[in-house]
């Protein structure tokens, strides 16, 4: 006796732009910051998931900037006033700010 095949149907058009579209790395803004170039998604539709999860500002700005980059802006041990500063050009750089989103 001989097993049935499974047979995929063929990728169409369609398939592959949205295979494209999730392979795609997401376009960047950079931003300086007390000496260090920082680098966030551009489009807040790109930002972790994380971020709609996180329980305060300093969770979601975390998040936004990455872990690696979270460690390079705790160096300079910063204020509160510091910190806002830095928010401020972390949600300008990925999307938000002023602009009305």
């Amino acid at each position: 006796m001989t097993a049935a095949r499974k047979t995929a149907a063929p990728k169409t058009t369609t398939d592959k732009a949205k295979e494209a579209e999730t392979t795609e790395e997401p376009k960047l803004n950079s931003f300086e910051y007390k000496g260090f170039t920082y680098s966030v998604p551009a489009d807040p539709l790109d930002l972790p998931m994380e971020v709609g999860l996180a329980e305060s500002e300093f969770d979601l700005i975390q998040e936004v900037v990455g872990a690696d980059q979270w460690v390079e802006f705790r160096k300079s041990r910063p204020s509160i006033r510091q910190f806002g500063e830095f928010s401020e050009l972390v949600l300008t750089a990925c999307g938000y700010g002023d602009s009305g989103n």
